[in-house]
């Protein structure tokens, strides 16, 4: 009865836990709505925010799930789009070029992790190497330029964007050709997105994931149990890395060019976009933390987009913009257990 009476309640907390999630994922979507709406913020911040979700997954996958700490996505990333570029450019199909950035993105990741295992030298300092020599890795991919236009070829995009204008156009009128590339954007990027967390979510609950897993939460144990900890740590920044090099490929259709700087200081981004799932939605599962870590990119280009067009600033202030939005979303967590811990010490004292 005892056990019973445990798991029913185990199965009571999960189920309030998956409900107050989607209470919480709602009641952001309107208040988001809200704010873009009285802000005037494009909703093409909405497909820019899709596109680096990935790359904020990583950031979660690293740094939640492995408990290393990473800094390769910032050189992962270049490298997908890089990729991505050069295959585009050389007549591959996008969904081809999509695969192989994934591919190359995660062998950034299995180079940190191989300058870990072998030389024994931590994380941050063995993915700093890493990202150093990506600098040159992506230049040799491009051909030794800094930046390849995508103008004229064949992207997941401009494929479908005449066809999906003129359908636009047909159901609601000329007032929405000016929207229709980024609600094109949001439907193919959302949809991938989609896809991916759905393959991630079913590799982290599979026996190999949750290896990886326990990895993370204990590696002495792992290895107690004669799973090989160094080959899953390996196994988790391939896949992390992963995609980033596919969010990479995806920014790099978007914007219509690759550009061997395009993952500067993506590490803080992506590290915004988690700690920012994860105090609006407070997940509890995995599956929740994925969700999480997407939602917060997506709140962070809108709140930098909102910024933006509030203040009317000129787009040289980006990287500012960035920095401070950046700041807010580390900072005030913090204050605010700051601000309990002084409250409770206040209400002690009386």
């Amino acid at each position: 009865m005892t056990s019973r009476a445990s798991t029913e309640r185990r199965g009571s907390e999960s189920i309030t836990s998956r409900h107050g999630f989607l209470l919480r994922g709602l009641l952001l979507v309107v208040v988001v709505g809200v704010v873009m709406s009285l802000g005037n913020v494009n909703i093409g911040a909405i497909g820019q925010g899709l596109g680096y979700a990935l790359a904020g997954v990583c950031v979660f996958l690293t740094y939640r799930i492995l408990g290393f700490v990473d800094l390769t996505v910032d050189g992962a990333f270049p490298i997908g789009g890089a990729v991505c570029a050069i295959l585009i450019v050389n007549g591959a199909s996008p969904e081809v070029a999509l695969l192989v950035a994934f591919v190359f993105g995660a062998l950034a990741g299995l180079a940190t992790a191989l300058v870990d295992i072998i030389f024994k030298i931590e994380g941050l300092l063995a993915s700093i190497i890493v990202i150093t020599g990506a600098y040159t890795v992506t230049l040799r991919i491009m051909g030794g330029r800094s930046n390849i236009p995508l103008l004229g070829q064949e992207t997941l995009i401009s494929r479908h964007s005449r066809p999906f204008r003129a359908w636009l156009v047909e159901q609601f009128g000329d007032s929405m050709k000016r929207q229709s590339t980024n609600l094109l954007e949001i439907m193919l990027f959302g949809g991938i997105v989609i896809v991916v967390l759905a393959i991630l979510y079913w590799f982290m609950r599979s026996e190999v994931g949750l290896a990886v897993r326990a990895t993370g939460k204990n590696a002495q144990m792992v290895r107690a149990t004669g799973i090989n900890h160094y080959l899953m740590v390996a196994l988790g920044l391939m896949v992390a890395n992963g995609m980033a090099g596919l969010s990479g490929s995806l920014v790099v259709q978007q914007f219509g060019f690759a550009d061997v700087s395009l993952g500067f200081g993506l590490i803080i981004r992506g590290l915004a976009a988690v700690i920012i799932g994860e105090v609006l939605l407070r997940p509890k599962s995995t599956g929740q933390l994925l969700i999480a870590a997407v939602a917060g990119m997506l709140v962070f280009d809108i709140s930098r987009a909102w910024i933006f067009s509030a203040l009317d600033l000129p787009t040289t202030d980006i990287q500012l913009v960035s920095a401070l939005v950046v700041l807010a979303a580390l900072g005030t967590p913090r204050l605010y257990d700051r601000y309990k811990a002084y409250r409770q010490r206040f209400v002690n004292t009386r």
